[in-house]
């Protein structure tokens, strides 16, 4: 495990501010990458996004005291991006990776991503519905003998959090959305603690 202790005291910053994500940028090895923290949801997640055309999206889960499994799944296509040769005198790993993105942690918060762009980043790496969909536009209440979809409860949790996909599957409610901006609807986000 890796405790990302820089983190830690990111987020006590981002409590003191009552925000529950977070986005910063990071460098390494002259590869920039667009980081995204939720602390909304269980276990917490740190998502690194790379820049470019095809960008790739590796997806940290954060667990108890800030601690993330060493063994990372997308170890080579990390290797690839930061274009890193073999060097027989010193084999990456990925703590070295996250030793420099803990030292490069910011201490205080900065920007709050909104939820569009959160569902952009996490439909690469969770199953989602409708992942070209990232707007909000309302609620559905689903009729007797059907219930809310698993990839619905997963959107739900990613845009707003894991109290709002609570509530969402409790009062078996779906979150509805478009790909059409301009079709947002806000105004019905709070509409769910009435129905």
């Amino acid at each position: 495990m890796f405790v990302f202790s820089r983190l830690a005291i990111l987020h006590s910053d981002m409590k003191g501010r009552e925000e529950v994500r977070c986005v910063f940028p990071f460098e390494y090895n002259g590869k920039r990458f667009s980081c995204i923290f939720l602390a909304d949801v269980d276990p917490y997640r740190l998502y690194l996004t790379t820049m470019g055309i095809s960008p790739q999206v590796f997806e940290l889960e954060v667990i108890d005291k800030y601690q993330v499994n060493a063994y990372f799944s997308d170890y080579k296509k990390l290797v690839a991006y930061l274009e890193l040769k073999y060097d027989p005198d010193h084999i990456f790993r990925p703590s070295d990776f996250f030793e420099v993105l803990n030292r490069n942690i910011p201490p205080i918060f900065t920007r709050k991503p909104n939820y569009s762009e959160v569902l952009c980043v996490v439909a690469k790496k969770r199953n989602i519905e409708e992942e070209n969909k990232v707007y909000f536009c309302g609620w559905y209440t689903n009729p007797k003998g059907k219930k809310v979809r698993q990839n619905n409860l997963e959107k739900t949790r990613s845009a707003f959090g894991d109290d709002k996909a609570k509530m969402s599957k409790e009062k078996n409610i779906s979150s509805c959305w478009t790909d059409i901006k301009t079709d947002e609807n806000l105004k019905t986000f709070d509409s769910i603690a009435d129905m």
